[in-house]
């Protein structure tokens, strides 16, 4: 008995996390575990991480051992052969190519660390997108309804009035227009709810239902450009693209110089098992290219002319990088800004509609001008929403202009 309740509180447990109201820290932390972006740079750097090790093979002798036996018949009556052997060689000198190997799969396993780290600002980035997606969308479709029951209120209000001969029927037929309009922006954002919430659960790898609390976007406050696009991992990167290329310049000098490899082997054989006839040999081998049809000279040149385009390309990439930086900065300032003035426009025409409303019911004032200023208060109360879901994504933006999110 005691066991049967263990194991159902166990599945209500597994059936409540499947389904539910998620913070920001726990969507960090899920796609962490599940994002598929995610998983696969991890595995992409482990693979890089190996062919790292990989590259040390080439300092080390390679040891191969030999076992053979076998019987044949002839018309000299049959013979029986046994051999075994050991073998052995070390490049001891290969150009400097070991060394550069050696050399670019360290800037590679750098590489796709940092790529680590990109990959990991990006996916912060739709996630954070993602995220406030859904929380502007749940706003919206709480700012909707109550929108579409302010127009019920003024459908009933104006029928009062139409019924009672003090307004005509073209302003009621235009409330109830205004109506259908609201019920239908509700439908809508409901849709917009539900491919939300989709988009979210795609990204963690489990649904969401909603998200808690809430979101508000935050200045960035002083700023030092130069230090933050310098540490951006895209600047990284091309560092270490350019780091590539100049390993390839200058690896190209293995082409002049000699190889130098010393080998070596020991072997028994004989008849019987254990063979007793043994042969051992020791060898010095050395070799230099004298002239391999000026092929060497083109890799160079041609590497030579890659790496003043990849200085180009690094020059480029800087200022790039300081420029969304910097303009992901000033997106977020004029956001914050343009969020603060529509705050002050909702604010004055919530008080206009307050006062126009009043006005209207003692017939101080006209349906046109009433209308006008119910029409404002409306558009306005959206008009915030959107303006803090641009601030947000201005927000995410700037953050991962530099390689950080939005903590």
């Amino acid at each position: 008995m005691r066991r049967t309740v263990v194991q159902i509180l166990f599945l209500i447990s597994i059936l409540a996390q499947a389904s539910w109201a998620i913070g920001w820290p726990a969507v960090i932390q899920q796609a962490e575990q599940a994002n598929n972006d995610l998983l696969g740079a991890r595995k992409q750097l482990d693979a890089y991480q190996w062919s790292y090790y990989k590259s040390y093979s080439n300092f080390l002798p390679q040891i191969s051992g030999s076992l053979s036996g076998g019987n044949s018949a002839g018309s000299s009556g049959n013979s029986t052969s046994f051999s075994y052997g050991l073998s052995a060689s070390q490049t001891l000198f290969k150009g400097l190519g070991n060394y550069y190997n050696w050399r670019t799969a360290a800037v590679n396993l750098d590489y796709y660390r940092v790529n680590l780290q990109s990959t990991r600002a990006a996916v912060y980035s739709q996630l954070r997108l993602a995220y406030v997606d859904l929380f502007i969308a749940q706003k919206n479709l709480l700012a909707r309804q109550k929108i579409s029951q302010y127009r019920t209120d003024n459908v009933r209000m104006i029928k009062l009035l139409y019924d009672s001969g003090k307004e005509d029927k073209g302003n009621y037929l235009r409330t109830q227009a205004q109506l259908a309009d609201a019920k239908h922006n509700v439908a809508s954002a409901r849709r917009q709810v539900e491919l939300a919430r989709l988009k979210l659960s795609q990204l963690i790898g489990i649904t969401v239902e909603a998200v808690e609390g809430e979101l508000m976007a935050k200045s960035a406050g002083l700023v030092d450009f130069a230090q933050l696009s310098a540490g951006a991992p895209a600047s990284q990167l091309a560092k270490a693209q350019l780091e590539l290329l100049q390993i390839a310049q200058q690896a190209t000098w293995q082409e002049f110089l000699p190889t130098i490899s010393l080998s070596a082997s020991y072997q028994r054989s004989g008849s019987d098992w254990p063979p007793t006839t043994s042969s051992k040999s020791l060898s010095l081998a050395a070799s230099i290219p004298i002239f391999p049809g000026g092929s060497n000279l083109a890799d160079r040149a041609i590497a030579g002319f890659q790496l003043e385009k990849g200085w180009q390309d690094y020059a480029k990439s800087q200022k790039s990088i300081y420029y969304t930086v910097k303009s992901t900065h000033e997106n977020l300032v004029d956001a914050l800004e343009a969020l603060n003035i529509q705050n002050e426009y909702f604010t004055s025409s919530a008080e206009r509609a307050k006062i126009t409303q009043a006005k209207y019911l003692n017939g101080l004032t006209t349906y046109d001008e009433w209308d006008r200023a119910q029409t404002e208060y409306v558009n306005d109360q959206i008009g915030v929403i959107n303006a803090n879901r641009t601030a947000l994504i201005a927000e995410a933006n700037w953050h991962n202009s530099y390689g950080g999110y939005v903590q």
